[in-house]
């Protein structure tokens, strides 16, 4: 362990404040202030959806904006007439990119029975330039 005598201490520490104080060199790279912000929607905010053969979901959420969900296999989902999404970690609020969601899926008609739930993931925020990508069967 090093001991620095008083003075030595309070050199040190006004060397670090004056160092935090240097200006920058012109054209060098500043550290992020922050990290990015989270992509996130309210799960009642959401408006409309469509599916791609059971494994993908695009949701129209939030201010308009488009994400993408992908399942294991979400049995019905392309025929749903309906479609809930609920947090999985029971917090509910913001659902988010990354996080894994319950979709809750009902089928085609009234009385349909088959009813299910499965669980997806929530890849990504598309773009403008990716929602306009996307055939027009699919774009929610």
């Amino acid at each position: 362990m090093i001991r620095l005598a008083p003075a030595a201490g309070a050199a040190a520490v006004l060397a670090l404040a004056l160092a935090a104080c240097a200006p920058v060199t012109p054209g060098a790279q500043a550290a992020p202030s922050a990290a990015p912000a989270r992509q996130c929607f309210l799960p009642q905010t959401v408006v409309n959806f469509r599916s791609d053969r059971d494994t993908t979901a695009y949701l129209r959420a939030g201010r308009g904006e488009v994400y993408q969900l992908q399942t294991g296999g979400c049995r019905g989902l392309t025929a749903s007439r309906s479609l809930t999404v609920t947090s999985t970690s029971g917090g509910g609020g913001r659902l988010c990119v990354g996080e894994t969601v319950g979709l809750h899926t009902a089928g085609p008609s009234l009385q349909d029975e088959n009813n299910s739930v499965c669980a997806a993931r929530i890849l990504k925020r598309l773009t403008a330039e990716e929602v306009a990508a996307l055939p027009d069967r699919l774009r929610p």
